[in-house]
């Protein structure tokens, strides 16, 4: 009979306890609705205004800007939105993308310059109507979509004097060409000019969402699904 009272009074004592819980004090958030997205490179070349697919060899090229004729280059993406719990639509995707341009400094040393100045990029297209939740929209990016983008952009290669990019004398670019492929000069090897994609989504509650977490999102390990995620896709001149 005691051990039955006990037992009666430790209930007591919890539910006490319990409902003079105040749930404001809790440290761990409601969690709120999110959405995220997942892009990859295009496996269709357009020839004209007609889709075709590359043959194995030319999947890699498709991936990166060519060394030389880069008017009529282009790279194909195609990116697709997701909300696991539905509550929310992506009314808007704006897509960034940052130029980096490698180089050497007065003493010989490797450099990579963010010709974006702020990390983040510069705004490349917008896609307005998105398709609904995890349907792919189609986009690309051109040579020329990037310089116009970057074409005033300067570098202090002396650590001095500001000189612009695209016209610097003592590192002529390429005949034909805006960006550089990986070289080696006199002035000693230099990696390629590279590019960094991402993206900006925007919902119609006015919600926007502009980084996620790393581990969770970015470097989404799980297996290839229409939840898959990720933050940035990165190319370069081959």
């Amino acid at each position: 009979m005691k051990k039955i009272l006990s037992l009666t009074v430790i209930i007591s004592v919890v539910f006490a306890f319990g409902a003079c819980r105040d749930e404001s004090l809790n440290p761990v958030p409601a969690w709120e609705p999110g959405v995220h997205a997942y892009t990859v490179f295009d496996g269709i070349l357009f020839n004209g205004n007609v889709l075709q697919r590359p043959q194995p060899y030319e999947v890699e090229n498709a991936r990166n800007f060519p060394r030389a004729v880069q008017g009529s280059a282009r790279v194909n993406f195609k990116i697709r939105w997701v909300s696991l719990d539905k509550k929310l639509t992506v009314s808007k995707i704006d897509i960034y993308v940052r130029m980096l341009e490698a180089y050497n400094d007065p003493e010989g040393n490797p450099k990579v310059a963010d010709l974006s100045g702020n990390g983040k990029g510069k705004l490349l297209t917008t896609i307005a109507t998105p398709a609904e939740n995890r349907v792919w929209n189609l986009f690309s990016i051109t040579p020329d979509q990037v310089y116009n983008l970057y074409r005033t952009a300067t570098v202090k290669y002396d650590n001095v004097n500001s000189v612009n990019v695209f016209n610097n004398p003592s590192r002529p670019r390429p005949v034909g060409a805006r960006f550089r492929p990986r070289e080696q000069a006199a002035y000693g090897a230099v990696d390629a000019d590279s590019f960094i994609v991402t993206w900006v989504l925007t919902t119609t509650d006015g919600s926007v969402f502009s980084t996620w977490n790393f581990d969770g999102i970015c470097n989404d390990q799980t297996a290839v699904s229409e939840a898959n995620s990720n933050c940035q896709l990165a190319f370069t001149v081959r």
